[in-house]
């Protein structure tokens, strides 16, 4: 593993000497590899709950954070799967008043989210438990404005997938926003997620592959 990221490093510093990067540029350009190769490694290694084929684009992520619509201060983002942290640092930059949880599974993500993100809180956890990780950070039910998800459920077990929108329509309250996003709008009709109004869909042509935001509203 150690020689293996190694040549990883090698090649990028190569990489980034090739193109001319110097500066602020090289250090992003640093920022994004790492995430990639760090996304595409837990993709391999745990595909069910990743379920992504790459990490989300800068286009999907402020699609999805602009479907939240307007929330007051003070407020509570929830995000599910933030994975790399590409809807977390969208979110961040858009509700800067606002705090955002996130609750990831995979400890590699959360220990990543954490470095980079000190500003969020990330919960180590299932999405099944939302009732429970909210309790045990003090936040009431009437404070979560919106939640976001960026879970792969159309790849996990029916079960489980269903087991998640029970929790957060037990956690958001009526008139707030589910924003979710997928990559086949027509699979995902079949979860038709029960206590949810479903508004009209945005297709994100710029992501890579092309994917579709579903926003949601809670409902009696």
């Amino acid at each position: 593993m150690a020689g293996k990221v190694v040549t990883e490093n090698v090649t990028h510093r190569r990489y980034v000497s090739k193109v001319g990067l110097t500066g602020p540029a090289a250090g992003v350009c640093s920022i994004t590899m790492r995430g990639t190769l760090m996304f595409l490694g837990q993709m391999a290694s745990h595909w069910r709950t990743t379920g992504a084929i790459a990490p989300s684009g800068p286009s999907l992520a402020r699609a999805m954070a602009k479907m939240v619509g307007d929330i007051r201060p003070g407020q509570v983002v929830l995000e599910l799967g933030p994975g790399t942290g590409s809807f977390t640092k969208e979110l961040v930059r858009r509700f800067p008043h606002n705090r955002i949880v996130a609750v990831e599974f995979n400890s590699v993500f959360v220990r990543s989210l954490r470095a980079a993100l000190p500003g969020v809180t990330v919960v180590e956890g299932c999405a099944t438990q939302l009732p429970k990780h909210l309790n045990d950070l003090g936040i009431a039910v009437e404070d979560v404005a919106a939640v976001v998800s960026g879970l792969p459920l159309l790849s996990l077990p029916r079960h489980i997938s269903t087991g998640i929108l029970n929790a957060v329509a037990e956690v958001l309250p009526m008139g707030r926003r589910y924003v979710q996003f997928t990559y086949s709008k027509r699979a995902w009709r079949k979860f038709d997620p029960p206590g949810f109004r479903s508004h009209p869909s945005k297709r994100v042509w710029l992501n890579v592959p092309p994917a579709v935001v579903l926003p949601f509203t809670r409902a009696g």
